[in-house]
């Protein structure tokens, strides 16, 4: 009690200005029509806005809700597309050889000799080493390391980086690589020079590995040549991903990938 007797000693002959003041505009508004009219018309105008302004706040918190929902989605068209394009292994128990998971990109470089990314799903995912990466456009590496929520990926623009790929419609396997420092393209190696190529062809992975799926598109042949000497082309490939943009990453599990391996060990003995 003392203290609000203290504020009024204090700023008593502001509050009375401002109660009288408050009293005035209620008469007012109140007791003319004209007054009235306008206070009516001008609330509603900021009442208005202010829902607007409110509007567009809650879709901009709800985005990351909407966009976590529609990778989920691409996702799944994903994997159906790429099991109709790479159908499991006849009479096998699982229904699908390969499983896409979505993720985001955390960390991305793209300007080094050696590029990596960082996605924000891992071991408790069931996320594991060797497993490929792809955007909803084309290629982007290869998962080296896992931990509990993360996945380390040997990017595409890495000069360690070896892709399968070939010329559409052909199966020829070539290697995708990387040497030129420039992230729109890269270079695919080792498909001979009696196939009949042009520019625009579109280039894809062939599914000799157990990292990627057959068919996924990797870019399109930019130009080609054949160096003296040499029975192969040097083709240059425009990326169809734009790569330092990449936001959201799928990750594809292979179910039969270690079934593979193991068979193919018998080479190496």
């Amino acid at each position: 009690m003392q203290n609000i007797l203290l504020l009024f000693a204090r700023f008593g002959s502001h509050i009375t200005f401002i109660i009288l003041t408050v009293i005035s505009f209620l008469l007012i508004v109140n007791y003319n029509k004209t007054q009235q009219s306008i206070f009516i018309n001008s609330s509603n105008y900021y009442a208005n806005k202010l829902d607007a302004k409110t509007s567009k706040w809650q879709s901009y918190i709800s985005l990351q809700e909407v966009n976590d929902s529609l990778a989920a989605h691409n996702s799944t068209l994903m994997e159906k597309f790429i099991n109709i394009q790479s159908p499991a292994p006849a009479h096998s128990d699982t229904s699908l050889q390969y499983e896409v998971m979505p993720s985001k990109v955390v960390r991305s470089t793209f300007n080094l000799r050696n590029n990596h990314m960082t996605l924000n799903i891992g071991s408790e995912a069931d996320v594991e080493k060797d497993m490929g990466v792809i955007s909803e456009n084309g290629i982007l590496g290869i998962v080296r390391e896992v931990s509990e929520h993360y996945s380390h990926v040997i990017s595409v623009l890495n000069s360690q980086a070896r892709i399968s790929c070939t010329v559409k419609p052909y199966a020829y396997p070539g290697n995708l690589i990387w040497k030129d420092l420039d992230h729109n393209f890269m270079h695919l190696e080792s498909i001979p020079k009696h196939v009949n190529i042009a520019v625009g062809d579109t280039i894809i992975t062939n599914g000799f590995s157990t990292i990627f799926p057959a068919n996924i598109v990797v870019g399109m042949i930019a130009s080609f040549k054949v160096e003296p000497g040499s029975s192969n082309y040097n083709i240059k490939v425009k990326l169809a991903n734009d790569i330092p943009n990449t936001k959201v990453a799928y990750i594809i599990r292979n179910n039969f990938s270690e079934e593979q391996k193991e068979l193919e060990k018998v080479e190496n003995e």
